[in-house]
């Protein structure tokens, strides 16, 4: 009897061991623990970190091997190889004695993980102990550099899909810069690790080269940050099949109110032929309402908060409103308090008229815009400063005249009773307001924010920006001049990253201005950029900014006094309404 009970506790035994190499084990873990063992060694192993083994030939060499991998044992023993191949070189062993921070999450997909054996976690929590804190192979050597340094490219073939190895390196390294290197984690709308998770299967089963631009746009989209929008989209290959976009309305449009205005006619014979007139409000575009068609929109493009989205896709060159496979679109439209059904023929590549009345449109829009001047003094008495156009200030200006240039203009601004600042764009030129504003008006320590860059000590952690430069130039004594008039900011969702950054220059230097306009794009700090397999270069912001009081930049935007919306009836007359109510708001 008690062989027989001595006997029965070893099978119990034996099938708990078994049950805990088995727990929750399966392909996601396995491959999510590969990546993180690899990141957490290519940010902080000084064989990676100062450039002396490749960290992306390590991976495809080991993502061959893993698929042998078949329980929490074998998966141990495997990561547990992938340390020690790398070896400790002296300055590993004697580099100071790091200790982990207490409830430090970097550290809790290990700490805290079931599947990762006690020898493990210590061989991880000793390579970061033992960390390289100098070597900078993967991360850039300035807070403001943008590209991450010694990222190879890899360049395939528009048709071809891109091989196993290299989707997973592709999310492997997605998940790392995310990981060390991006401040703004916490907004994104699930956890990191939680969306690299879902993403494994899909990038590993990717059946095209189609498919694995989606799948790029939709996790890049969970970021939540306007960086992530720019210029990625430009890499796509696929980006017409899969916006469906490559028809354009015959009217330009603006999104407002969960509706689609028709603000301007483009193509007079198209719209006169369905019925379309300036003031039209759009519902629906086949049978999908306006507010439905954005959210789709918000699974493949990225922004830091609604309003930013809604402006990015009311652009009429990216024209990622209008999804279709056919040139005709059903739509339905309240006209003059009516609503109706109407059947629209948008302008193809065949329709050579309607295609030269969209580039004589474009081009009239472009030169309006390009027409207003940088900086002018109303008949009110109000000095006006356009940012985006600002740079034509130093039109025919020598370097040497520059000051005395500069000083003349703000001379005269500041006799005016009033200031503007247009700041609906991006900075023409960024010296404008952190040098020359800074010397008229500013104090002469000028701590307008908190810049928060990466911890290279800690990756994954960030720390404030001490210095002057980095707030205002250094070796500049200010005039200080004390401006009595009444100052007015105006922002938008074209008010994005240095835009903002400047703006928050300008309310800590006019600490009485009234800010007014529309939320801003919320992605304040500089722009960095990895290039990942396929040769695609994913963006996102590359540092933190607070205001002095702790508000987050990000996201939010920057702090509004009065939200002032734009108007259909502005929009229709080609009125301004931001700028009229800042016109007023000031006299």
């Amino acid at each position: 009897m008690k062989k027989l009970k001595s006997s029965l506790c070893i099978l119990l035994l034996v099938f708990a061991c078994y049950q805990a190499n088995a727990q929750k084990f399966n392909e996601t873990e396995k491959y999510f623990l590969f990546f993180k063992t690899w990141n957490f060694l290519k940010y902080y192993h000084p064989q990676f970190t100062k450039g002396i083994e490749d960290a992306d030939a390590i991976f495809m060499k080991k993502q061959n091997l893993i698929g042998n991998i078949h329980n929490k044992a074998e998966l141990n023993i495997f990561l547990m190889g992938m340390i020690t191949e790398l070896g400790e070189d002296e300055e590993m062993q004697h580099n100071g004695g790091f200790k982990l921070p207490n409830n430090n999450v970097l550290h809790n997909w290990y700490i805290k993980n079931g599947l990762i054996n006690s020898d493990l976690k210590k061989k991880l929590l000793n390579v970061y102990t033992y960390r390289d804190t100098v070597g900078k192979h993967y991360v850039p050597a300035l807070n403001y550099t943008t590209e991450i340094p010694n990222e190879r490219k890899y360049k395939f073939p528009d048709s071809i899909n891109l091989p196993l190895g290299m989707r997973l390196l592709a999310l492997a390294k997605l998940q790392g810069v995310i990981d060390y290197l991006y401040p703004h984690k916490r907004l994104i709308n699930e956890p990191w690790d939680q969306a690299v998770k879902k993403n494994i299967l899909l990038f590993k089963n990717c059946a095209s080269r189609m498919d694995y631009e989606v799948l790029l746009l939709k996790i890049i989209a969970k970021l939540n940050d306007t960086h992530a929008y720019n210029r990625f989209y430009d890499d796509l290959t696929y980006k017409k099949e899969i916006f469906k976009n490559k028809y354009y309305p015959p009217f330009d449009y603006q999104i407002i109110n969960n509706k689609i205005l028709v603000k301007e006619i483009i193509v007079p014979d198209l719209c006169t032929k369905a019925g379309i007139k300036v003031g039209d409000l759009i519902t629906a575009i086949d049978g999908v309402s306006i507010n439905k068609n954005v959210d789709r929109l918000k699974q493949l493009l990225s922004a830091s908060n609604r309003n930013t989205l809604i402006f990015k896709i009311n652009n009429y060159v990216t024209n990622f409103m209008w999804s279709n496979d056919s040139s005709k679109f059903q739509l339905i439209v309240s006209s003059s308090g009516q609503k109706k059904e109407v059947l629209i023929d948008f302008v193809t590549s065949k329709n050579t008229i309607g295609i030269q009345a969209i580039n004589n449109y474009l081009i009239a829009k472009l030169k309006v815009t390009e027409s207003i001047s940088p900086f002018k003094v109303m008949e009110s008495g109000i000095a006006y400063f356009n940012i985006e156009n600002i740079r034509g200030l130093l039109n025919d200006v020598k370097d040497d005249h520059l000051d005395a240039k500069m000083d003349s203009i703000l001379n005269l601004a500041a006799e005016q009773q009033a200031i503007i600042f247009d700041m609906r764009g991006y900075p023409s030129w960024g010296g404008f307001v952190f040098h020359y504003i800074y010397k008229k008006f500013g104090n002469q320590h000028n701590l307008f924010a908190q810049y928060f860059q990466a911890d290279n000590k800690n990756l994954g952690s960030f720390l404030p920006i001490a210095g002057t430069f980095t707030y205002y130039p250094g070796g500049v004594k200010t005039e200080s001049f004390n401006y009595t008039g009444k100052v007015c900011i105006i922002v938008n969702p074209d008010t994005r990253s240095l835009s903002e950054w400047n703006t928050m220059n300008l309310q800590h230097i006019f600490p009485n201005a009234i800010t007014i306009g529309e939320q801003t794009a919320g992605a304040d700090g500089d722009e960095k950029h990895i290039n990942i397999p396929g040769n695609y270069n994913i963006y996102f912001t590359g540092n933190a900014i607070y205001y002095p009081d702790g508000t987050l930049a990000q996201g939010k935007g920057v702090k509004i006094n009065k939200i002032v919306r734009l108007k259909i009836e502005d929009l229709c007359s080609g009125k301004d309404t931001q700028l009229n109510f800042a016109i007023k708001s000031v006299l």
